[in-house]
C-alpha cells in the first residue's frame, strides 16, 4: 500500500530521538524535492529537529535559530540580512565563521565543527548529534598538517616530468620527492572541513598523496611553485 503524505509527517512529528526522526525521514514515501509538498516535508523535519536537539544534553553545540539569533554554546550572532551582486546571502558566511570559531573554543575540533555546521545548515539538524557525540568521544580528529597522507595506490603514474614542467613557463607546478623515489606533482588543490590541501600526484607510481596545509602555505606554494623537498615547515 503506498503510503500517505499524512503517515510520513506523523511518523516524523513522533519521533523523540535523533535516530527515531532519522528512521522516519528514510521512510517509503515517494515524493519530489520541489514544490509544496517538499516544502511541508522540510518545515516538519526542521521543527522536529531543533526540538530534538533542545531537549537532547549535548544539544548546546549544535546551532540553533530563533528568529534572526543564532546560538551556540550559549553565545549568540544576530543573522542580517543582505544579498551580494549574485543573488547569494553573505551573511551566512559570518553565520558559519562565528559557529564553527564557539565549537572550536568550546573544545570541538575544526574538522567536526565544519561537519555540525554542514548537516544543520543543509536542512538536518539532528545529525548534527551523532557528530558532536563522536567529536566528544575524541573520533573526530583534524588532520595533521605538512604531511603526506596516501589516498590510494593503484592506476598509473601520471604522464608528466620535471623537465616538462621547469620548461612550462605559464603553468609550472610546485613538486616534491616521492618515497619511491620518484617525485611528486602539484596536481590540484581543494578545501575541505576547515583545511585547505594539496593533492600530490607522482610521476613514477601510481600514489596519490593528500596534504593538508594552512592557507598561506597555500597562497605561498601557488605564487613561488618550486621543489619543496628541503623545505621545513
Amino acid at each position: 500500500m503506498k503510503m500517505r503524505l499524512s503517515d510520513y509527517l506523523a511518523g516524523i512529528r513522533s519521533a523523540n530521538t535523533a535516530d527515531e526522526l532519522e528512521s522516519a525521514i528514510q521512510a517509503p514515501y515517494k515524493h519530489s524535492f520541489v514544490g509544496p509538498t517538499w516544502s511541508r516535508i522540510c518545515k516538519e523535519r526542521l521543527a522536529r529537529g531543533g526540538a530534538i536537539i533542545a531537549a537532547h544534553p549535548n544539544g548546546r553545540f549544535a546551532p540553533q535559530l530563533a528568529g534572526r539569533k543564532l546560538t551556540v554554546c550559549g553565545e549568540t550572532h544576530r543573522v542580517g540580512r543582505g544579498y551580494n551582486s549574485a543573488g547569494v546571502s553573505y551573511v551566512w558566511h559570518f553565520a558559519k565563521a562565528f559557529s564553527t570559531e564557539v565549537l572550536e573554543r568550546n573544545g570541538m575540533s575544526k574538522r567536526a565543527a565544519h561537519r555540525i555546521w554542514g548537516h544543520w545548515v543543509g536542512g538536518y539538524p539532528h545529525r548534527c548529534l551523532n557528530i558532536i557525540e563522536a567529536a566528544l568521544s575524541g573520533k573526530i580528529e583534524d588532520p595533521p598538517l605538512n604531511a603526506l597522507i596516501l589516498v590510494h595506490d593503484e592506476g598509473r603514474p601520471i604522464t608528466y616530468s620535471v623537465e616538462a614542467n621547469e620548461a612550462d613557463a605559464i603553468d609550472k607546478r610546485a613538486t616534491r620527492g616521492c618515497p619511491c623515489g620518484g617525485t611528486l606533482f602539484d596536481w590540484g588543490s581543494g578545501f575541505s572541513e576547515g583545511f585547505e590541501f594539496i593533492s600530490w600526484h607522482c610521476c613514477k607510481c601510481p600514489c596519490v598523496y593528500t596534504e593538508y596545509i594552512t592557507e598561506a602555505r597555500l597562497m605561498d606554494i601557488r605564487q613561488n611553485p618550486r621543489d619543496l623537498s628541503q623545505e621545513e615547515v
